[in-house]
């Protein structure tokens, strides 16, 4: 190829870039929602009204940009499939589990999200799930007391009780927005890579029916292949 010829071609490849919104590679930006952009700087601001500990304000930047995606990517499925957005969860109360005022625009935020994922969630058919997805729940299970279960139960012992009821729904859930990130068209910044947002699931152990919770994680950095695991 002769050097004029690439000169022109590497000039139309960063015109390109341009109008693609700086190739997406703003480093200001911390994802690209749409047409849409959400900066670092607002990502901090929303997260700042959450109470945490310095080591944890990373958690919950994440935490605060997980929650935008989800949302906006939730209200484009709830868009498509034509569902009626669920008002179970009010500000009022996200407000009053974070001690915020219930206008504060990440108790907004938080509400949406939520709401979102009630109706998707009831949208879903519970599928019955397989044994490594069974073991990646054991795994995250944790008591009320920060101590994981696997300290105190064997999986075989709890196995049984990973099922289509306990978590069956969430691990759908996962699949459907996990499908939907990978089709959005979503860029996530760098800084962010491996983000991931929790969807809960509650298991009742043993005679005394003790609660111990887990997360099943939806993946939101396309560059990855979801994983199955909790």
């Amino acid at each position: 190829m002769s050097r004029a010829r690439a000169r022109v071609l590497a000039l139309v490849a960063a015109l390109a870039c341009g109008f693609l919104a700086g190739c997406r590679s703003d480093p200001t930006v911390a994802a690209y929602l749409g047409d849409g952009t959400v900066t670092i700087a607002e990502v901090g601001a929303f997260a700042a009204d959450l109470p945490a500990a310095p080591a944890q304000r990373g958690q919950v930047t994440g935490y605060v940009l997980g929650s935008m995606i989800i949302r906006d990517v939730g209200r484009r499925l709830l868009a498509q499939r034509g569902l009626t957005l669920s008002q179970a969860t009010t500000a009022d109360a996200v407000a009053q589990y974070y001690a915020l005022p219930a206008g504060a625009p990440v108790v907004s935020l938080v509400t949406d999200t939520q709401n979102v994922l009630i109706t998707l969630a009831g949208s879903v058919t519970p599928v019955e799930p397989d044994r490594d997805q069974q073991r990646a729940a054991y795994e995250a299970l944790y008591f009320a007391t920060g101590r994981p279960v696997s300290e105190r139960y064997p999986f075989e012992q709890l196995q049984y009780l990973l099922n289509r009821d306990s978590i069956g729904r969430m691990i759908a859930l996962r699949r459907l927005l996990d499908e939907a990130v990978a089709a959005s068209g979503i860029t996530v910044n760098p800084r962010y890579a491996g983000l991931t947002y929790g969807l809960p699931v509650e298991v009742r152990l043993g005679q005394d029916g003790v609660l111990a919770r887990a997360s099943i994680l939806v993946h939101l950095t396309v560059d990855e292949v979801p994983a199955e695991e909790a």
